[in-house]
């Protein structure tokens, strides 16, 4: 199992250490409201543990109401993967299910359903429950809109404990819908490129109650030994398109400019001497210029899924999903090939952060952080 206690979660200077700090001071001040006669040197005495309190939070970054709730829960439910729906029975005398669906944002990016679906395992879990993931009965892009009879989340990743959507709705007699789940539950975009308990944390956690299809990892596996014939010395390169960069989209990240990445990626390649650059991007545009610099020394996945935005009528990339999965394999696939590259450099994103997580870790990394907007 996972030690929690060991691999804290760090979330950075959060709402949540922010909600945390003035906790501690509301109790102090209602304690002294309450005892009117409490001296004031204790009084004073109370607010000075509470600002080291806080000033802990901040130095630290810990959110400690996190996984130490997990502890029990979680060892609890201690399972095998390989065990049958009956064997399973022997560990859950009462089963709890929750259904993790993301109503906010039904056409968001897929690598930012990983980002919040992680996040409501871990509450789920810290709740007592056992959390099924749903694509499937709510209209989203994945599903094209349409109530199918597939979970399209069950195409790319196993359930939590095997359990699937279906099995679930059929046998399951108490199964709860959590329409709210805390943000700092969910992996914090940021402090995973550069905080390694926090990537340790989530890497095991995704690999334990998250993991990929076999049928994908293994066809990951047959591209890259057909495009780098067994090579390790590979530098990844992930942008996301310029679509970012066009629509200003709000709290999302500024992307960097392309000539400023080629230009890095020219000054790695000089020191590192790569076999192969694998690229990866959505957009056509990018592409042809990463194409005319590295020439046959870049390597794509698939050079014909790439999309032509016309920036004068710009039209999100979820528009291009509609449903469509062998897109979203494609782009999983991509992930994947990235998460075993040598080195890598990547504008930040979801897709970024999965890549992360996914990954045993990078020799050298470049992650373009230069805000939101």
């Amino acid at each position: 199992m996972i030690n929690f206690q060991k691999h804290m979660l760090q979330v950075g200077i959060s709402d949540s250490i922010k909600y945390l700090s003035f906790q501690y001071i509301y109790i102090t001040i209602k304690y002294y409201i309450v005892v009117e006669r409490i001296k004031f040197k204790i009084f004073i005495f109370l607010i000075i543990i509470n600002i080291f309190i806080i000033c802990f939070f901040y130095k630290y970054n810990y959110v400690k109401n996190f996984p130490l709730l997990f502890e029990r829960k979680i060892n609890s439910y201690n399972f095998d993967k390989s065990f049958s729906i009956e064997d399973k029975e022997k560990y859950y005398s009462k089963k709890k299910f929750a259904i993790v669906k993301r109503f906010d944002c039904p056409d968001c990016g897929f690598f930012s359903f990983y980002i919040v679906h992680l996040g409501c395992i871990s509450y789920y879990l810290s709740k007592g429950y056992i959390p099924i993931v749903d694509l499937q009965s709510f209209k989203n892009v994945y599903n094209n809109g349409n109530i199918t009879k597939n979970n399209p989340w069950e195409n790319f990743f196993y359930q939590p404990f095997n359990y699937t959507l279906e099995e679930v709705k059929k046998n399951a007699k108490i199964i709860k819908n959590f329409e709210c789940v805390p943000s700092f539950y969910r992996p914090n975009e940021i402090n995973i490129y550069y905080d390694k308990n926090n990537i340790n944390f989530w890497h095991n956690f995704a690999l334990r109650y998250m993991p990929l299809k076999n049928e994908l990892i293994n066809e990951a596996k047959i591209i890259m030994h057909k495009l780098f014939n067994n090579s390790k010395n590979i530098l990844g390169v992930k942008l996301r398109g310029t679509d970012y960069l066009s629509s200003n989209f709000k709290k999302h990240s500024i992307p960097p400019k392309v000539e400023q990445v080629i230009f890095d990626v020219k000054s790695m390649d000089k020191k590192y001497k790569y076999d192969y650059i694998f690229f990866a991007t959505e957009d056509e545009l990018i592409k042809r210029k990463f194409c005319l610099k590295f020439g046959n020394k870049l390597k794509l996945l698939n050079p014909n899924v790439f999309i032509k935005y016309d920036y004068k009528t710009l039209i999100n990339i979820s528009n291009y999903i509609n449903g469509n999965l062998d897109y979203i394999k494609n782009y999983v696939l991509n992930i994947i090939v990235l998460s075993n590259c040598l080195d890598i450099i990547m504008s930040r994103c979801n897709g970024a952060a999965g890549i992360f997580i996914l990954s045993n870790g990078f020799r050298h990394t470049k992650i373009y952080n230069l805000g939101v907007y």
